[in-house]
């Protein structure tokens, strides 16, 4: 083979990868629900504080405090909500460990809307550019571990949370009051393990409104959305039967 027709073919073999390299992260970002389009939703948010603000710096004390104080059972607590699932708000829909039931098409439902949100978060924090807090102020000592090279504005843990949340709420309005105080405290736990600025948090929270709200806007959603909720109504409405005598 002539050097000629060698670098072709290395050019031909090069352009192969870079198009399965293309076609496998398109799969990767494909949406159920959402368009995929961006623009909107970067747009809703304002700029974070700079750097050497005197905003950041006191975001940066609210943080070295809540360090300081944080209780072993605390860090636990933020351990255990590292991961994003849906099992995690169970507690706020009523049930206990010991009657967990396993919400095929709630859970189903979640994690299609987890990976369309994703993109959207990716997109800001990429737009945004912010630091993760122990990166601008090595007196940050994180708890949790799997976030470094991350960004940090907005917080994808905190969207994820008031999404799942405000989504849950349409299902069962009557449990609202525990479905948000839980989506904050998932969210809080962010900042306790030093990954987040407060105002990381907020924006995932203005953030989840908005992906809820298109979310909402999808027949697709709204179709999947009612089978998890009649699937869910009458899981709670089981769990709240009394137990029968022997």
């Amino acid at each position: 083979m002539s050097s000629r027709s060698a670098r072709a073919a290395a050019a031909l073999a090069l352009l192969l990868v870079i198009a399965d390299a293309t076609h496998r992260w398109l799969q990767r970002d494909q949406h159920s629900y959402l368009s995929g389009v961006t623009a909107d939703f970067v747009a809703t948010f304002a700029e974070p504080p700079e750097r050497d603000s005197a905003a950041t710096r006191d975001e940066l004390e609210e943080l070295l405090e809540l360090q300081n104080t944080r209780t072993r059972a605390e860090v636990a607590a933020a351990r255990a909500d590292r991961k994003t699932e849906i099992q995690s708000f169970y507690g706020a829909l009523g049930f206990s460990p010991e009657t967990r039931p396993e919400l095929p098409l709630l859970r189903a439902l979640a994690a299609r809307v987890e990976d369309d949100i994703r993109p959207y978060t990716r997109a800001a924090k990429h737009h945004f550019l912010r630091l993760r807090p122990y990166e601008i102020d090595p007196r940050i000592e994180t708890c949790i571990a799997g976030v470094r090279g991350d960004l940090s504005y907005p917080s994808g843990h905190a969207t994820y949370g008031y999404v799942m949340a405000y989504l849950m709420v349409e299902m069962v309005p009557e449990r609202a009051a525990l479905l948000l105080a839980r989506a904050d405290e998932f969210a809080r736990q962010r900042m306790l393990c030093g990954v987040h600025f407060r105002s990381d948090i907020e924006a995932g929270r203005l953030g989840a409104q908005w992906l809820a709200t298109a979310l909402n806007a999808d027949p697709g959603y709204r179709a999947d959305a009612n089978g998890a909720m009649a699937e869910l109504r009458a899981a709670l409405h089981m769990a709240a039967k009394p137990p029968q005598s022997p």
